[in-house]
């Protein structure tokens, strides 16, 4: 009786091995990737017997897989070239070159439409399957540069065209292409951001690239933002392969829609402020939204709280956090949920060795790039010599901050950042160029989009 016992109970644990394996054989089987939620402090453990302030970060981070276009997503493309007179030569040869290259890596489910705008817009090619790639590139390379720049009528065109087939089973973006300033019908920042706020609603997404010095880059980073789409600043036109091929990359490898991080505050721990992302604070409450989650691309939001007095060795509860999102291919919602908590000591040298290096270079690069954009409006209003002082003063705060934090990787940046500020205080303003680059890297670092390598002139 004994020996059936034994060997009963061995069969059952071998059953539940084969039954475990066989789990994690489907998992790794899958196709859809898994988006996994990572949280973290800038210090773990906080000084005790005070009130102080700690820097929580939320990572989201889809696992990268590569996928053929069989069981991909479909995307849902236009392509929205600007064929103004300012775009002939080089420009327009290596735009017409850039918008067949991402034509080239569509598969034949895929739907792409090309518009191309100067003084009025035109879908030179209306929506359809991308499969006859000779037809579309025959009317890409016939493209001729004249005329003026109706960017408003293009963006509208290309919506247009991306409206004939809006469903849950695309990802429906607009790249917009222009090197030059809106002068043909609307053409102000505000009526471009309105445009790419509607878009949002529509589930389209829109991402920009401005081209050479003459574009404006307010218009195009606002409609990009609120069209939650990417920012491009190409300085010269042999750049834009590389960014077409980046923004075509990322429509292939959409893993997660629509994810919503909600953040609930426990005791008496106090939201003070989100870094680089928009967001929504109200009491303990906080949500922010990044509206696509790429493979192999991490998005987080950083949230500055703060945080009551503690006993030495005294452990807290600082906040429950909520992940949820759809699937690329819109099935149903999904939901990550995790806690974050602190410690408390007082013994500085183990507060300082509990800092995380990824955290605080995240917390300065936001900060750097939000004080950036400050001083672009202090630039703008001609109060150089403030927008210089308030760089400083940051620069300054930084290196005393990293005395505690002793890490190589912030004096680095912080040296390439004063070098920086002691550029703009010699020049005595933001140069044109200066200002683009500037807007565009904040962007960047704010949305954690991915940097393209600068093309060699």
């Amino acid at each position: 009786m004994k020996r059936l016992s034994i060997l009963l109970t061995a069969t059952f644990f071998l059953l539940s091995g084969i039954q475990t394996i066989s789990a994690k054989k489907k998992k790794k089987d899958s196709k859809e990737p898994n988006v996994h939620v990572r949280v973290d402090l800038d210090r773990t453990i906080l000084p005790a017997g005070k009130k102080g302030k700690a820097v929580i970060k939320v990572c989201l981070e889809p696992e990268e897989i590569i996928r053929d276009a069989a069981n991909r997503p479909s995307v849902n493309v236009a392509l929205v070239l600007d064929k103004s007179g300012s775009m002939s030569g080089e420009k327009i040869a290596q735009a017409k070159e850039a918008a067949v290259q991402a034509i080239r890596r569509l598969g034949t489910k895929d739907l792409v439409s090309i518009v191309a705008y100067s003084n009025q817009a035109e879908s030179i090619a209306p929506a359809q399957k991308a499969g006859n790639v000779s037809k579309l590139e025959n009317i890409i390379r016939n493209l001729r540069a004249v005329g003026g720049t109706a960017l408003y009528a293009g963006v509208n065109q290309g919506a247009a065209e991306l409206r004939k087939n809006l469903s849950k089973e695309y990802f429906n973006r607009i790249i917009l292409l222009s090197d030059g300033l809106a002068n043909q019908g609307p053409s102000s920042t505000a009526d471009l951001v309105r445009l790419g706020r509607a878009f949002v609603k529509e589930d389209i997404s829109v991402s920009t690239i401005g081209l050479g010095g003459g574009y404006n880059e307010d218009l195009m980073a606002g409609l990009a933002k609120e069209g939650q789409g990417n920012l491009y600043f190409a300085e010269n036109s042999s750049e834009l392969s590389g960014i077409f091929d980046a923004e075509i990359g990322d429509a292939l490898s959409v893993v997660a829609r629509n994810a919503v991080i909600k953040i609930e505050m426990q005791g008496k721990v106090r939201p003070v402020r989100l870094i680089g992302r928009d967001g929504k604070i109200e009491g303990n409450q906080v949500e922010i939204e990044i509206k696509h989650l790429y493979g192999g691309q991490d998005k987080f939001a950083l949230l500055e709280v703060e945080v009551p007095e503690g006993n030495h060795d005294q452990s807290i509860s600082l906040a429950n956090i909520s992940v949820s999102f759809d699937s690329a291919k819109g099935e149903e919602r999904q939901t990550r949920k995790t806690k974050i908590k602190c410690a408390f000591s007082d013994n500085q040298k183990v507060v300082n060795e509990s800092v995380n290096e990824d955290v605080i270079v995240a917390y300065v690069d936001n900060q750097v790039a939000e004080a950036k954009d400050q001083a672009i409006q202090l630039a703008d209003e001609g109060r150089h010599e403030e927008a210089v002082r308030e760089l400083k003063k940051l620069n300054f705060k930084i290196e005393a901050q990293n005395r505690v934090w002793a890490s190589s990787s912030i004096s680095h940046k912080n040296g390439q950042f004063l070098d920086e500020v002691e550029e703009l205080d010699q020049a005595e303003g933001l140069s044109n160029e200066n200002r683009k680059a500037w807007k565009s890297s904040n962007y960047q670092v704010q949305s954690q989009q991915k940097v393209i390598p600068k093309a060699r002139k």
